[in-house]
């Protein structure tokens, strides 16, 4: 159904979006980028092109340490662990693979992978596995790949340039709703990048204009036989992030009502953007008052000047430059704000609402 808030697993409850789902399905890249805002489908048009393509695959989905700030070594073993015993269930014959794998013990049917100190194994000896079990593709695929930047003990980054450039079995697919960070991350025009110009497979999932909003919200109510008209009252106020529009639908399903539907929807997003940027100021404590004093200028847009002068008769003191354009860089980079035309605006219009 098109109004459950839980994430697609099938092109039959999923709307729109076919365009994006077959460029990934090319795998014409060793790696794989599925950018966009939160809530835009990115998840579930990664899972629905897992499962069209039915190859093996490996699913990390990294959301789960935002709130932690970082993520160790260990904490992306044991994911790999939980993964590769995954698929030794379902392919048996991976067990005499992986047996030749060095600092991997084996425990009945499943596998234990050491993750501390010189005996810890590495994610590239796991890939060179793969690569040669696999008779056509395997997958990795990692949800909001970006938060590898704040993975403490390995960098990930030598060995997709070894995947790329050497095991013809593995395709990555990265995806990533901090936009800036994934990129920065990637460093694929970083000439000290190990990833330096390696040309990668890109998809930008954008939220819906006015048509696509109404078209989406009028599938859904048909879907389940309520009468509705009220959907440029619905984008003027939501916009056109497909996540907000199905709480929308789920909500006026059961309330039946447009201002009271709106509300909860409201008050959903509102609490999940404030929860999301806490997150956000987690690696960034010393300035966070700094950072959601930006926030709550740009609500309604503001250029450079207006923002310097916001913080600094805040604070009563000088601000320099610098710290004004790194402010700015690093909410643009995780995509909370955008510039359009010399100002700063929300990336999305209830991520405004927030900060209000």
């Amino acid at each position: 159904m098109i109004f459950d808030p839980v994430p697609k697993e099938s092109r039959k409850d999923f709307f729109d979006r076919e365009e994006e789902i077959e460029k990934i399905k090319s795998l014409s890249s060793p790696i794989t980028l599925v950018l966009g805002l939160r809530r835009t489908g990115k998840s579930s048009v990664i899972r629905i092109t897992l499962s069209e393509l039915n190859f093996p695959y490996i699913y990390i989905d990294l959301r789960k340490f935002e709130e932690k700030g970082y993520m160790s070594y260990k904490d992306l073993i044991l994911e790999l662990q939980s993964e590769i015993n995954r698929l030794i269930k379902r392919f048996p014959n991976m067990m005499d693979f992986i047996k030749r794998v060095e600092k991997v013990k084996i425990m009945g049917n499943e596998v234990k992978l050491k993750w501390g100190g010189e005996d810890r194994v590495s994610v590239s000896s796991l890939l060179e596995l793969l690569n040669d079990w696999a008779d056509d593709r395997v997958i990795l695929c990692i949800d909001e790949a970006q938060e590898l930047l704040n993975l403490r003990g390995a960098n990930l980054l030598p060995t997709f340039a070894y995947l790329f450039d050497n095991l013809r079995n593995i395709k990555i697919i990265l995806s990533g709703s901090k936009m800036g960070l994934l990129y920065r991350y990637l460093g694929k025009d970083d000439p000290k990048s190990p990833l330096y110009g390696r040309a990668m497979n890109e998809i930008e999932l954008h939220s819906f204009d006015r048509e696509k909003s109404k078209e989406f919200l009028k599938l859904g109510f048909n879907e389940i036989n309520i009468n509705f008209s009220e959907y440029d009252v619905v984008y003027e106020n939501l916009g056109g992030v497909p996540g907000w529009l199905t709480y929308f639908g789920y909500y006026y399903r059961e309330k039946r009502d447009l201002n009271r539907a709106l509300s909860e929807t409201i008050d959903t997003a509102i609490g999940l953007i404030r929860e999301e940027f806490n997150n956000f100021l987690k690696t960034r404590i010393t300035a966070k008052d700094r950072y959601v004093a930006v926030m709550k200028v740009v609500t309604t847009c503001a250029s450079w000047s207006e923002v310097k002068r916001a913080l600094e008769a805040r604070e009563g003191m000088e601000i320099s430059d610098s710290e004004i354009y790194n402010y700015l860089n690093q909410l643009i980079n995780s995509s909370w704000i955008v510039k359009k035309d010399r100002r700063y605006c929300p990336s999305e219009p209830l991520i405004g609402k927030a900060f209000c």
